[in-house]
């Protein structure tokens, strides 16, 4: 009896790290259960729905024509994740997504959400892009259609909104003389529009794909920004940059080209600056293992999916290209966390 006791006591301790490893794996299993809650309630417009309003299940049901039950079961799930409150039968907007997904002004992100689910669908093909080294043809095929684009770049630009003015104000330009930016592949134009607004002698030159081009035009004639934020179409890859700029921007864009690609763009990147011009890289980077951090290490099999031979680099092979191309050594300005991917800042050697 003793022993069997003292086998017993001994054996509980063991068994716990066990009971923690299943429930990390299972909870990581099952996050695309949340995920899909949030997905399908913006897919049906429930938060709109509930901009004015609580509702019942029935009156969401019928204004969105769909099933009674599915709805009660989607809304009622809802409430279990905190995305909706519920009181006497009727469910109302928490207040997170009263601000974010409830009226389409500064705050609302559901373009933001229209995108992830397309790139949900992607990570769905995640298995036969390891097997083969490719991006899986469905992931071309969803950037055929004709909204993709525009959908691309408005949530894109809604992502950037908040976070471009406080970059404009971390890289601390000259305010006394004239100014000319390149955005290199800059899409939305945000971030130029951000520096525009904040250096009153800045003007800057988008240059974009021919699909992005009047999205990007649109976007900044409604900031009002038009004058001095300019997009010039072309490849940035092959086509002429251009000359005689102060500062260029390279925001997202490496992670989309092959490590040829990468150290390739800087240089022409360097070309078209002026002596003493800057270079600001916006990416996230590896950890020199390229196993974290998290973030940019998942990202990494975003690129997989999503381009033919992107990815990401270390802070140290950044270093080393910048170095080749004739830049000084750069400097990591690191930013809220809320803000995502540092800066990376070096300037042309004279």
């Amino acid at each position: 009896m003793s022993s069997s006791s003292n086998a017993t006591a001994h054996a509980a301790p063991s068994s716990e790290p066990m009971y923690e490893y299943r429930r990390h794996i299972l909870d990581t299993l099952r996050a695309f259960r949340a995920s899909q809650i949030l997905m399908a309630c913006a897919e049906l417009g429930v938060f709109e729905l509930l901009a004015n309003e609580p509702l019942t299940d029935v009156e969401i049901a019928n204004a969105t024509g769909a099933d009674t039950r599915g709805t009660s079961l989607l809304l009622n799930a809802a409430v279990a994740l905190g995305l909706l409150a519920k009181r006497e039968g009727c469910f109302a907007n928490a207040p997170m997504t009263a601000s974010c997904l409830a009226q389409h002004d500064a705050n609302y992100i559901g373009d933001i959400l229209k995108l992830e689910g397309a790139f949900y669908r992607r990570w769905g093909h995640l298995a036969t892009a390891v097997k083969t080294g490719r991006r899986p043809v469905e992931n071309v095929r969803d950037e055929e259609d004709d909204d993709w684009v525009r959908n691309f770049e408005l949530a894109l630009y809604k992502m950037a909104q908040p976070v471009a003015p406080i970059i404009a104000n971390v890289l601390s330009l000259p305010e006394d003389r004239p100014l000319r930016v390149l955005d290199v592949g800059g899409g939305h134009g945000a971030y130029s529009i951000a520096l525009a607004k904040r250096y009153p002698h800045l003007t800057a030159t988008v240059f974009e794909l021919p699909r992005v081009v009047p999205v990007a035009r649109e976007i900044i004639a409604q900031a009002g920004m038009a004058d001095r934020v300019l997009v010039q179409e072309g490849d940035f890859q092959h086509g002429n940059l251009g000359n005689g700029y102060d500062a260029a921007l390279v925001f997202g864009v490496l992670n989309g080209e092959s490590e040829q690609g990468r150290a390739a763009l800087i240089a022409r990147v360097h070309a078209c600056l002026n002596p003493g011009g800057r270079i600001v890289i916006r990416e996230l980077v590896l950890d020199s293992d390229r196993a974290g951090p998290p973030e940019a290490a998942i990202f990494a099999l975003q690129m997989l999916l999503a381009t033919d031979s992107g990815g990401m680099s270390t802070f140290d092979e950044v270093t080393q290209w910048l170095h080749d191309a004739g830049f000084a050594p750069p400097q990591m300005l690191l930013l809220p966390a809320c803000i995502g991917a540092p800066l990376i800042v070096a300037d042309k050697m004279a």
